[in-house]
């Protein structure tokens, strides 16, 4: 079992929730100082980077993204139409590897939720994971949308061959007795529910699913367990409709 908090203490050291990236050098000069100040003087950071490296292993490996693949990814965000991008948003992007950058998002589903990863079964399911994201990243008619989320934080939602992977940066806690909750739509109107989205405590959180003909995606803040309908006004919606799919030359 991969468990990312402290066994004991009071406060979380932020550097902890860089482990995962940290393992896949996917953070830049400043979050590797933070992280190697953490791990030179905690024992238990450095057997839980241990366990991420693992995880990295078993994935990186079975993937080989296509030549171009990270230039396609960072040619999609770039594209994204200035009107629909927040001046005022933090704005991080952090230097993925090439076959990082597949993995990561991987990494991302499985680590927070602190799942076993040693078991076969296990194991076998993170790498399909992989595969899935990668090729996803590298399908020319993928299609990319990225929001602000209104709570704090920004989303995106890459939709490819009738798969869809969200993903959320800088989310807030949603309060007390309340949960995020994943909506899809084929017509906008009739909303079915994807699940919960468990974001980590850094904010980041990632949720790969199903989408065989949707075109809208909606998060709400409900009821801690979920609701059958949305009982709120979306804190983020991002609709792939208008959006143009991502092409290669």
């Amino acid at each position: 079992m991969t468990d990312r908090t402290p066994p004991q203490g009071g406060t979380t050291d932020p550097a902890w929730d860089l482990l995962p990236a940290y393992a896949l050098d996917a953070v830049d000069d400043l979050e590797r100082r933070t992280v190697e100040r953490l791990l030179a003087v905690d024992a238990d950071a450095r057997r839980a980077l241990g366990q991420y490296r693992e995880v990295a292993a078993a994935l990186v490996p079975d993937v080989e993204p296509p030549v171009g693949l990270r230039d396609a990814v960072l040619d999609r965000l770039d594209a994204t139409p200035a009107a629909d991008r927040d001046p005022g948003a933090r704005r991080t992007r952090r230097r993925w590897t090439v076959v990082g950058i597949a993995a990561a998002a991987v990494v991302a589903i499985a680590i927070p939720t602190g799942v076993a990863v040693h078991e076969a079964g296990e194991r076998s399911r993170l790498e399909e994971q992989s595969r899935t994201v990668a090729a996803m990243l590298a399908d020319p008619q993928a299609t990319l949308v990225t929001g602000t989320i209104s709570t704090g934080g920004e989303a995106s939602v890459l939709v490819s061959g009738g798969r869809a992977l969200f993903t959320g940066s800088g989310m807030p806690s949603a309060g007390q007795g309340k949960d995020y909750q994943l909506w899809r739509s084929s017509d906008g109107k009739t909303m079915l529910s994807v699940g919960i989205v468990h974001a980590s405590a850094d904010g980041s959180a990632a949720v790969l699913f199903d989408a065989p003909d949707d075109t809208v995606f909606a998060v709400t803040v409900e009821p801690a367990g979920g609701s059958k309908q949305p009982t709120s006004q979306p804190v983020v919606a991002l609709t792939t409709s208008s959006a143009v799919s991502g092409s290669r030359a």
